[in-house]
């Protein structure tokens, strides 16, 4: 008998299709055949809630608990690093409230901007590597194969 492979069981008993048979055919084969949990349990009880136990945790030595080590310190802010930053904060004034450095409030978004461009380009600015051979030469170029 040729069946649809996309033929489905009917959820009243219907049959099941060859390929399905076949494979419980060859679970019973090999040993024991996993049950079905409408099989297992009465109709209604898959979507009743059951009660949930919590398992507690096992008791944990002290040595076994992890502690970090404390961070190091944060590095101090060199004094290229405050100048960008003090252009910056300088800019955001000049934008928000003008009047708090006496600037009138038409030239106060101007500057601001040109001190936020101006605090931005020194704190990028101050990233940039120097060029092999500006610094002191100590004959060191690391391992030469």
């Amino acid at each position: 008998m040729n069946r649809d492979p996309d033929e489905r069981a009917q959820p009243d008993g219907g049959a099941a299709p060859d390929e399905f048979d076949a494979i419980v055919a060859g679970w019973r084969r090999e040993g024991q055949v996993p049950e079905w949990p409408a099989a297992a349990e009465p109709a209604g009880a898959l979507f009743e809630p059951r009660p949930t136990t919590v398992p507690e945790p096992a008791p944990a030595a002290d040595d076994e608990h992890f502690i970090p080590p404390e961070p190091p310190p944060l590095p101090r802010l060199g004094p290229p690093a405050l100048v960008g930053l003090v252009l910056l904060a300088l800019g955001l004034v000049l934008i928000i409230a003008p009047g708090w450095v006496g600037v009138p409030l038409a030239y106060g978004l101007p500057l601001g901007l040109l001190g936020l461009a101006a605090g931005l380009g020194w704190l990028v600015l101050r990233l940039w590597p120097d060029p092999p051979g500006d610094g002191e030469d100590d004959g060191d170029d690391g391992a030469v194969v």
